[in-house]
């Protein structure tokens, strides 16, 4: 029982290390970031009033 319950955290523990190793590997959060996030950002960034200076 408790050697199952061992087996099964130690899974969990490999394929999350697994998960963030291709992460880190493949830089997916900055091709995320750059793909998904700047976009909607540049969006709003670009309804925005902004007060000249001249």
């Amino acid at each position: 029982m408790i050697l199952k319950i061992v087996l099964i955290l130690l899974a969990i523990i490999v394929a999350l290390f697994l998960l963030l190793f291709c992460v880190y590997f493949f830089n997916l959060d900055m091709k995320l970031i750059v793909n998904v996030i700047a976009p909607i950002l540049e969006k709003y960034h670009d309804k925005k009033k902004h007060d000249q200076f001249v």
